[in-house]
């Protein structure tokens, strides 16, 4: 578990760079343009990047040493930190460098995630996934209550993502002392950057998971919309919201940290418990008559958002073949990009046709759905690559 230890705390301390820089850049846009929409074109700049990076970051990663290739995403993302540095006061930059961070950073996730079953143990790979899983959610519940601190008391954006950049070289360091072999995949057996996406759309045992965590945040998007709006029908104001949207991350973190216990049951099962409790949490949220029970939804719903993203992410490791795995978990991302923009634009239709509440309970009816279709994976076979 050393070698899961190094990766979590390289997650750890970049994703909480990468969310403090993220609020340093929208107080950045903001403060230059007074302008919600130019921040609204930072997010679309990131979102457009992530999904059409998708393909070629999973062949990177498939392709390549995965060591290297987790390195110089690293790298290439400080790059852009230090030119986000040098452009601070210029938002259009600023838009074109986020949606550039977004492509440099791409390839990590699916090729650490592909990797990670080479570098620790089978039978220590859940415990793994969670305890990565814990840290980042960690990362992005710390990081904006610090780049928040550290603005307030009069820390410019750029000096933020200097810091920024310095935590990817921390993470790529980390990453370069780590001597087990992270493997590589084939792009000769399986080739093309689309091979990833063609095995999940043939494999049951790979579609289940991957359609119903899409299915799972369109809720999710949904609720990042309606959540301000339900904070104001319960009188808790913008502080209110801020405790939702922490509880949410908090909740994540929880469900992340009991997945490692949970996961020595079947992992189908943990998925379908876990899609069943967030729905169970939102319905619970959207239902509250005062703040403290909208609160305790959130959290409930956070910590099976938690534990189902452990869960699919071991799902996933087991059946797909190494040498295709990281295009699997790059088309996943791609996926889950697409179903959270489109669910995130509307949301806000839904909270001007049935209010904050009705938009929560399609929320909690989403996590329903999702529970029922990673049902359908319980018999679903195992895939050959």
């Amino acid at each position: 578990m050393g070698t899961a230890r190094r990766l979590a705390l390289g997650r750890l301390v970049s994703l909480s760079g990468g969310s403090a820089a993220y609020i340093a850049l929208v107080a950045a846009i903001y403060g230059e343009t007074g302008s919600a929409l130019w921040v609204s074109g930072a997010i679309f700049s990131s979102v457009v990047a992530s999904v059409a990076a998708a393909p070629f970051a999973g062949w990177i990663g498939d392709h390549f040493d995965r060591r290297r290739v987790l390195i110089g995403a690293d790298m290439a993302a400080a790059a852009v930190s230090l030119a986000m540095a040098a452009t601070a006061t210029h938002p259009s930059a600023l838009v074109v460098l986020l949606g550039l961070s977004s492509v440099a950073q791409a390839p990590f996730e699916p090729a650490s995630a592909a990797a990670l079953p080479n570098v620790v143990p089978e039978a220590d790979v859940p415990r793994a996934n969670a305890l990565v899983a814990a840290t980042s959610s960690a990362g992005y519940l710390l990081g904006p209550l610090l780049g928040g601190a550290v603005l307030s008391v009069g820390a410019s954006p750029a000096t933020v993502f200097v810091v920024d950049a310095g935590t990817f070289v921390f993470s790529a360091l980390l990453v370069a002392a780590i001597d087990h072999p992270f493997g590589r995949g084939s792009t000769e057996e399986n080739p093309g950057a689309l091979a990833g996406l063609r095995l999940i759309a043939r494999e049951p045992a790979l579609r289940v998971p991957v359609l119903s965590g899409m299915v799972s945040l369109f809720g999710v998007g949904i609720v990042d919309v309606a959540s301000y709006p339900l904070s104001l029908n319960l009188h808790g104001g913008t502080t209110g919201y801020g405790a939702m949207t922490a509880l949410l991350g908090g909740g994540g973190l929880l469900g992340s940290a009991l997945a490692g216990r949970a996961l020595r049951a079947e992992s189908t099962r943990v998925l379908v418990a876990a899609f069943a409790t967030g729905a169970a949490g939102l319905a619970l949220a959207g239902a509250a008559p005062v703040l403290a029970i909208g609160l305790a939804g959130m959290a409930l719903a956070g910590a099976g958002r938690g534990l189902g993203d452990v869960a699919a992410l071991t799902l996933i490791q087991a059946r797909a073949a190494d040498e295709v795995r990281s295009r699997v978990f790059a088309a996943q991302d791609g996926a889950a990009h697409a179903a959270f923009s489109v669910s995130a634009f509307a949301g806000g239709l839904l909270v001007q046709l049935a209010g904050a509440r009705g938009a929560f309970a399609t929320a909690a009816a989403f996590g329903v759905g999702a529970a029922l279709l990673a049902g359908c994976a319980l018999a679903a076979p195992r895939a050959d690559g």
